[in-house]
């Protein structure tokens, strides 16, 4: 039966597209770190989706994870091996009919999937400029190193996950190695499902400059330093289901920066 894409981009909405889905997963795929740090084998995915949205301690997501394990579920049923592998055989709108008539499989269900797969486990490729919120000097270091042909968050990250890689770049954009190191983090955070400007810029304001320093602390002590912060800054910035959530998955995601 013919793939109803109408349907389908329902199911992607609000993705613009299934040839922009396929794109972001080619520009996140391109990195090799994603590729070794987020092929996950479909056998554990479904683990992973229960503690990334089972784990909300509110439960908003509980029964989008039980919907979502049964239809990773028959994936590996359809013989799925990884992440990676379900992107090989839905990449482009050909590869998805093929897919759904060899596995039987709906193009909704697969799409869905794949939206998640997008909006919370590989990481988004992002301007650099997109990582900082009204800092002029580190948004100068961000033009430098755009000049070094380092735009993105992963494209530093590729660079910088290593501490001979980090010195490299600061060797090379004349930045101070402590700059890099700032920047190399704030695009380790971007990682985070739903991690805006915005966010990322309270996380490290309210004392949380990496991703392990975020994951270690305790929800009442990271309350307490976000009220501090936002009253130093005169905002009113609630410790609120973002951060939360956050501080939780930070936790969870797998970890790359050495």
């Amino acid at each position: 039966m013919p793939i109803d894409w109408t349907e389908v981009q329902k199911a992607l909405s609000p993705i613009k597209d299934y040839e922009t889905l396929c794109r972001q997963f080619h520009e996140s795929f391109a990195y090799p770190f994603v590729r070794q740090a987020y092929d996950f084998p479909t056998a554990e995915l479904s683990g992973y989706t229960r503690r990334i949205l089972g784990g909300d301690p509110r439960q908003r997501y509980a029964d989008y994870a039980d919907w979502l394990v049964d239809a990773i579920a028959k994936l590996e049923q359809a013989g799925v091996k990884s992440i990676l592998d379900l992107f090989a055989r839905a990449d482009g709108r050909d590869a998805l009919e093929a897919f759904c008539g060899q596995s039987g499989l709906g193009a909704t269900t697969i799409a869905h999937v794949l939206k998640y797969l997008a909006y919370w486990i590989v990481p988004k490729r992002k301007l650099l400029a997109q990582l900082v919120r009204d800092q002029a000097a580190v948004l100068s270091a961000v033009g430098i190193l755009n000049g070094l042909g380092v735009r993105s968050n992963l494209d530093l990250l590729q660079q910088g996950i290593p501490p001979a890689g980090r010195r490299a770049l600061a060797a090379t954009s004349g930045l101070p190695e402590a700059v890099i190191l700032d920047l190399v983090n704030r695009a380790d955070l971007s990682r985070l499902p739903w991690a805006s400007k915005a966010t990322i810029s309270n996380i490290v304001g309210a004392g949380y400059g990496s991703l392990e320093k975020l994951a270690n602390a305790t929800p009442e002590q990271l309350g307490a330093d976000f009220f501090a912060y936002g009253k130093a800054i005169g905002k009113d910035l609630r410790f609120g289901n973002e951060i939360e959530n956050s501080q939780r998955i930070a936790k969870i995601i797998p970890a790359v920066l050495q």
